[in-house]
């Protein structure tokens, strides 16, 4: 398996230990409304994102994947209170459209992607248990070998789940926060011109994998 750059050049949100983390792959049973311990979670997900080119067109991609999270200790035991800090330490999602063909996409080495899962300020809120909200800033790598292009966001992509009953969010549906559009850079000329955006991006959280799938 890879592992992250130990000094990123960007620096999303905060940094969480791998050191000791226990791997959680399918059979790892997730309580609702309970808030576990440290874990590397080892998930499917799949996504469908929008591509805008330049003078070329607009193309909507499915990907298929994994993902391979680490959370940090909870802030306090009880649901309610808990605040969870995430780091994604691994991504691999490919897609292919006829035009744009085979597109893998990584986590850009240089970024540290990373999260959190949190209450969110509602004055309304009534009794029970109140769902969290989680999102994950990323920097990832698409790596489009038809049009021989890699690239990378300089913006932040940011990744968000509502309503998060249970950690991981397992099963739920998210979208990416994106205004407009998105600019993707060439990884060889970052300072350069956008070469292509992304204009949207839907994505599902799956369940946890088997060990040998992500091997």
């Amino acid at each position: 398996m890879s592992t992250p750059t130990q000094k990123p050049s960007v620096v999303y949100g905060r940094p969480v230990t791998t050191d000791g983390v226990p791997n959680r792959y399918s059979g790892t049973e997730v309580q609702p409304w309970t808030t576990p311990e440290p874990g590397i979670d080892n998930l499917g997900i799949s996504s469908i994102d929008t591509f805008a080119v330049p003078g070329v067109g607009e193309y909507t991609v499915p990907f298929d994947g994994y993902v391979r999270v680490v959370r940090s200790e909870p802030t306090a035991t009880e649901w309610a209170d808990a605040e969870v800090y995430t780091n994604l330490i691994e991504m691999r999602m490919t897609g292919e459209s006829e035009e744009l063909g085979r597109i893998t996409v990584t986590l850009n080495p240089e970024c540290l992607s990373a999260g959190q899962i949190r209450t969110p300020f509602d004055p309304y809120a009534g009794e029970g248990p109140a769902a969290k909200a989680c999102r994950m800033a990323v920097g990832a790598i698409f790596d489009m070998p038809k049009l021989g292009l890699q690239l990378i966001n300089k913006e932040p992509i940011i990744l968000t789940i509502d309503d998060v009953r249970q950690i991981p969010p397992a099963g739920s549906p998210g979208k990416g926060q994106i205004y407009r559009m998105l600019p993707l850079h060439d990884i060889r000329r970052p300072d350069a011109e956008p070469v292509a955006y992304v204009t949207s991006l839907r994505f599902t959280m799956g369940g946890y994998l088997p060990e040998e799938q992500i091997a």
